[in-house]
């Protein structure tokens, strides 16, 4: 991870407050507006003495706007010993008491002294009171928020309040906990597993300055295995860890203020998958270029507008970096993808792509999807909610076939990175033939076999024009190909309107096609014919279409397919004349019987993909002129 980069970006953007240990306070829910439920007593003092007595439980408001989390002096601790201080996520209320009895014994060990002994004394009463009265207040808790508790969509905490001869006192407002704070904020970056790694008057491997005091556990990022033999210096002794990775004070205090920015402001999500957004410079340092970059991205932020729907929200941000600096390469970003331990907070970082230039955002999210959603084939071709829609290019096109493999497709889509045709038309039949066997068995709602053959279509398309994957050839002459197809006696010229239709759609999407090869278009209009088989089958045996079973749940061969043609030919003379569909029987023979020495050129499942895109655009040819010639 890029964390020189993300140093920068705390001192720029980190909030450095004044009081020191105000640097070290976490906010318990970054970004967001919660309810912080509250202990309130009530404390009364005879000289050294002190009384402490539960009053009872309240809730206070925690906003983003303001600094207001800074009274209650949270501070994330481990997933065993509980947090640094008593705030802390409410979300068990029966073993919420058990770990603050133990904090409470680490606090009354820390400030007894003579320099603390008041706060020993005062911390003291409140754990004589706690014997007392926690289960009646575990019960206050579940009486009176219960149910917001049981709900993961309403973030809460729980915290101490203190009234003292009408003052009010937070945490923060303690002098133990508030060198509790610091002590755990600096020294606790050279403690870790039970073992100090510390080294002094050594020089900084962020800031190259020599430091009085070097870090071996400053990064404020879950992600390291230093406590695993193995990853550590001087003979896996855990203790030289800072040899491996010395930080200074001054940077480990900018590298825990950069990744608090970039937890809070740069922490998105792309289809489930959460990720960071990490600018860096693409030469020289300048400060001034670096915020502009931070307030760019901040700026670009999801925002719904009523009655506004946009329905490729997760690529919303990645295009607008491409819209507000897609010419502009001053800075590259990476994009750091990563799954979190819901209990330990520790990352495992699942995909790093470095250095993306905003102009690659410009190309994958703007230029390109522009080009191949303005292909007629895409218009009006979907029905939501009985409404014809158009199908506009997203990520999702791809997560459609690469769920399982979502980080892989993205890699390979920000590098341009080459794919292997045959994987890709396996994902696509995979796919395909999963939504076919859900149709004959679900009463749900299962994507129609057209629409992802419209994805798939689409998804090869973006990818040509990114050159991922090679595009195919083209080169043909159409008006010469209809003077060879077209059926030439006036019986057979009934049928001009279909092979006009079919001729046309070739020719608008040659591409697809590859007609220079001949044979792919060949297999596409077998899967044309078949369609007809079908039809006429529905309406000669009410509904049914026995036909079906032959294609084998769309796991095609080469001698299959050649089986399949010759048996919907002689279908189809049951059911019609021989002229009907002549100039597409001429099409095949054309493109399909004569190659069908090529067939072993591709895989079986780019050979059941044509047949199948076949099959589900073969009504599309058909007109009324045709079904009452037929």
């Amino acid at each position: 991870m890029q964390d020189k980069a993300v140093i920068e970006i705390g001192k720029i953007k980190g909030d450095k407050k004044i009081k020191g240990y105000q640097n070290f306070i976490q906010n318990l829910f970054p970004g967001k507006n919660y309810d912080m439920v509250v202990a309130m007593f009530n404390i009364d003092q005879e000289g050294d003495q002190y009384k402490c007595t539960f009053d009872k439980i309240d809730s206070e408001k925690v906003s983003e706007l303001n600094d207001n989390y800074l009274k209650y002096a949270y501070r994330k601790g481990s997933a065993r010993g509980g947090d640094i201080t008593f705030t802390t996520k409410l979300n068990n209320v029966d073993k919420l008491f058990s770990t603050i009895q133990n904090q409470l014994k680490k606090l009354l060990a820390f400030c007894n002294n003579k320099e603390l002994s008041n706060e020993f004394s005062f911390f003291k009463a409140l754990q004589s009171e706690l014997d007392k009265t926690s289960g009646v207040i575990e019960l206050e808790i579940s009486d009176k928020f219960g149910a917001i508790i049981e709900n993961p969509k309403f973030p809460i905490g729980f915290s101490f309040i203190f009234k003292q001869k009408g003052e009010t006192l937070y945490l923060e407002d303690f002098e133990s906990i508030q060198r509790q704070l610091y002590q755990t904020g600096t020294k606790g970056k050279s403690e870790k597993y039970k073992v100090v790694s510390e080294g002094h008057n050594e020089t900084c491997s962020i800031c190259m300055e020599k430091k009085p005091v070097l870090h071996g556990f400053a990064s404020p990022f879950k992600y390291s295995t230093v406590d695993k033999t193995g990853l550590v210096s001087g003979f896996f002794d855990q203790k030289n860890n800072w040899k491996n990775y010395p930080i200074c004070s001054d940077c480990a205090l900018d590298f825990e203020l950069g990744e608090k920015y970039l937890t809070q402001k740069l922490n998105k999500y792309f289809y489930g998958k959460s990720y960071l957004i990490i600018p860096k410079l693409t030469a020289g340092s300048n400060s001034g270029l670096l915020k502009k970059a931070l307030n760019t991205l901040e700026d670009l932020d999801y925002k719904e507008k009523e009655g506004q729907i946009i329905a490729t929200k997760e690529d919303f941000l990645m295009r607008k970096i491409g819209e507000a600096e897609g010419l502009n390469n001053q800075y590259a970003l990476n994009l750091l993808f990563y799954e979190e331990n819901p209990t330990t907070k520790a990352i495992k970082i699942k995909l790093f792509l470095e250095e993306i230039f905003p102009s690659r955002f410009r190309t994958l999210f703007l230029s390109v999807p522009q080009k191949i959603n303005k292909n007629p084939l895409f218009k009006q071709a979907i029905t939501i909610k009985k409404e014809k829609q158009d199908l506009e290019f997203s990520f999702r096109i791809l997560k459609t076939f690469f769920d399982s493999d979502f980080y892989e497709i993205i890699q390979t889509v920000f590098i341009g990175l080459p794919i292997s045709e045959e994987l890709l038309f396996s994902k696509i039949m995979q796919q395909i033939r999963s939504n076919y066997n859900k149709s004959k068995t679900s009463d749900g709602f299962v994507e129609p076999t057209r629409w992802t053959v419209l994805k798939a279509i689409m998804m090869l398309a973006y990818l040509k024009e990114l050159n991922i994957i090679p595009k195919n050839k083209t080169s043909i002459n159409m008006e010469i190909l209809k003077d060879q197809i077209s059926p030439q006696d006036e019986k057979a010229s009934k049928t001009k309107n279909f092979d006009d239709a079919f001729l046309n759609f070739i020719e608008e999407n040659k591409e697809f096609f590859d007609l220079e090869s001949g044979y792919k278009a060949g297999i596409f209009a077998i899967g044309v014919l078949v369609r007809q088989v079908f039809n006429w089958q529905s309406v000669k045996l009410d509904g049914n279409t026995p036909f079906e079973k032959k294609l084998k749940g769309y796991h095609l061969n080469p001698d299959l397919l050649k089986n399949i043609y010759l048996e919907a030919l002689e279908k189809l003379s049951r059911y019609t004349n021989f002229h009907t569909y002549q100039g597409l029987r001429n099409f095949i023979n054309e493109y399909f019987t004569l190659n069908s020495h090529k067939l072993n050129q591709i895989s079986n499942n780019e050979l059941s993909f044509y047949f199948v895109a076949g099959l589900e655009f073969g009504n599309q040819f058909k007109t009324q002129k045709n079904i009452d010639n037929e």
